[in-house]
């Protein structure tokens, strides 16, 4: 791979699921656009954050890219290799190199396997080291994640859910992957123990180089640990930059108004901060809005936003933006006093 080559290239992904309603016949022929011609890149051990509201695709894309789940078009390159058009040998040697990290660690663990089975698993599936080998990996694994490895015998019901969500790290790096997919990796967890599980993968991806696709739904998590972020909305991707342009300057009114909502510290400040309230509820998947997406909850929409489909284009270098009216803060002010 030469230096410059994306560890991981997104082009024009899109994934449909067909929409069933029951007897309704005439309900069959429609299909739930969750994915929709989303393009992004991801070089060696950056951490690039994809952030939005439930439903809206995020984790799809991680899944499509994995190849958990077929795409339906555009295409996905690990290494300048087309995951799709892999062979099962090809796609076993990928997923070598590309691991998951689930968002619920109640459910993805198997209540019937020790932690050590569990963790040496990725590893006997492919077949690296012996028996011997691999247990003392998994020590040097559990003590990395900060579990005791004397309890490499107990079973995922004896720990709290911080412990099993390092659990799921610690067989993530079991095979010291290039990149991994963390699926709102501590959405399911307290304030407390989300920031020494995001401490622990920024310790991580420090000694091990491995490159991260942080979803999230939570901008100020993502904030934490991107190095730059992705902000999705009903399937299509709406704005690209690094995270210190994206929080001091978003160019695009969902951005501003999911920035809005993150509390500040200090409480003078947010005092006088203005929320931004965004009417009504996001529109169904199966029957998109025409033009812009965003345009039915967008208080700045104009006649064009309903009829023309914005560009993903790039308004500042390295910043990229699909609104009409794209600038710096373009809701000038909220509709809506609190």
């Amino acid at each position: 791979m030469a230096e410059n080559t994306p560890l991981l290239k997104v082009e024009h992904l899109s994934k449909d699921f067909p929409a069933e309603s029951g007897f309704l016949a005439s309900r069959l022929a429609k299909k739930v656009s969750a994915v929709n011609d989303v393009s992004f890149e991801i070089h060696a051990g950056e951490t690039f954050g994809l952030v939005g509201e439930s439903g809206c695709g995020k984790s799809t894309t991680g899944r499509t890219i994995m190849r958990l789940t077929q795409p339906t078009g555009g295409h996905v390159y690990f290494e300048g290799k087309d995951v799709a058009a892999m062979s099962k040998r090809e796609l076993k040697e990928m997923r070598r190199n590309m691991q998951f990290i689930f968002q619920d660690p109640y459910a993805s663990l198997n209540p019937r396997m020790t932690i050590g089975e569990i963790v040496s698993e990725p590893m006997t599936i492919h077949g690296v080291g012996t028996k011997e080998e691999r247990m003392e990996t998994v020590r040097e694994l559990l003590d990395v994640v900060g579990l005791n490895p004397e309890h490499i015998n107990r079973y995922p019901h004896e720990f709290s859910g911080g412990q099993r969500q390092r659990v799921g790290i610690a067989r993530a790096f079991a095979l010291k992957p290039k990149l991994i997919i963390c699926d709102e990796p501590v959405s399911a967890l307290d304030v407390s123990i989300q920031a020494q599980v995001l401490n622990l993968l920024k310790d991580l991806q420090q000694r091990y180089g491995t490159a991260y696709l942080f979803i999230a739904h939570d901008l100020s998590v993502v904030q934490h640990i991107s190095d730059r972020v992705a902000v999705m909305y009903l399937g299509k991707m709406v704005e690209v930059s690094d995270w210190k342009t994206l929080y001091a300057e978003p160019h695009h009114p969902y951005t501003q108004s999911l920035l809005s909502a993150v509390p500040v510290p200090d409480p003078d400040i947010q005092k006088s901060r203005k929320r931004i309230i965004l009417a009504g509820d996001p529109p169904s998947p199966i029957d998109p809005p025409t033009g812009c997406r965003f345009h039915t909850r967008c208080p700045i929409a104009q006649a064009k936003c309903s009829s023309d489909v914005p560009e993903f284009r790039e308004v500042k270098p390295g910043h990229f933006c699909a609104c009409h009216f794209a600038e710096p803060f373009p809701i000038k002010e909220s509709s809506i006093e609190l």
